[in-house]
């Protein structure tokens, strides 16, 4: 910080936002421990109030959609002041295994 309260050049003040992708794990524990190591907080804009997080399987992403209000609730319990609004689960975008053989090939 300068002598008059402003962050240095390139430095910002922490934010909000901050505080809820560092405590995710602890908001899994109260809302949903099942969830925990499968389901990532992965970015908040705290202009919007969204969070979105990252499942590693399409099943956990139904989960966190199904349960998002006990999440926003648990969020803004954990970290006050971040005023969570709402969850983003992107669609498709669940980390999948490289090798899955679940999927079969076409070929030509």
């Amino acid at each position: 910080m300068t002598a008059h309260g402003r962050p240095e050049r390139g430095l910002v003040a922490p934010a909000a936002g901050g505080s809820v992708l560092a405590r995710w794990e602890a908001i899994l524990a109260v809302a949903a421990p099942e969830l925990a190591g499968h389901v990532k907080a992965v970015k908040f804009d705290a202009e919007s109030g969204r969070l979105e997080v990252a499942p590693d399987a399409p099943a956990y992403g139904t989960k966190v959609r199904w349960i998002a209000p006990k999440l926003i609730a648990a969020a803004n319990e954990k970290a006050p002041g971040a005023n969570v609004r709402f969850l983003h689960v992107p669609g498709g975008q669940a980390i999948r295994p490289q090798n899955c053989w679940c999927v079969p090939r076409i070929r030509s």
